[in-house]
């Protein structure tokens, strides 16, 4: 009868444990934008009412950046700040953060002449 190295039977326990860890992790990571490749999105996190923004990404896929309001770079103008789900009055636009599908936040702008 052949008994398994100390080394054999740690593998055997380090190689599955280590598979659930990397599977809890993508499980967690998926939708997230908080993760270091999402910087730029996240940044509406700082963004608050009174702010401006430019919309560097494309109408579907939004990529918001704080501008000086008085630059040529100005898209939209900050008028609300909900910390999750809100619903815009009519004719603001919309831009959402979720996570999982749960709203993060919302903020509710104006679009500026441009």
């Amino acid at each position: 009868m052949s008994t398994l190295s100390r080394q054999t039977k740690a593998r055997i326990i380090a190689i599955p444990l280590a598979l659930i860890i990397a599977g809890v992790w993508y499980y967690n990571s998926r939708g997230n934008t908080t993760g270091p490749e999402h910087q730029q999105k996240v940044a509406g996190e700082t963004i608050d009412e009174g702010d401006c923004v430019q919309n560097k990404g494309t109408e579907s896929d939004p990529d918001l950046v704080k501008v000086d309001c008085g630059g040529a770079t100005a898209d939209y103008k900050v008028k609300e700040h909900w910390p999750l789900d809100h619903e815009c009055e009519p004719g603001l636009s919309t831009y959402q953060v979720t996570r999982k599908g749960r709203a993060q936040y919302t903020l509710c702008m104006e679009k500026l002449a441009g």
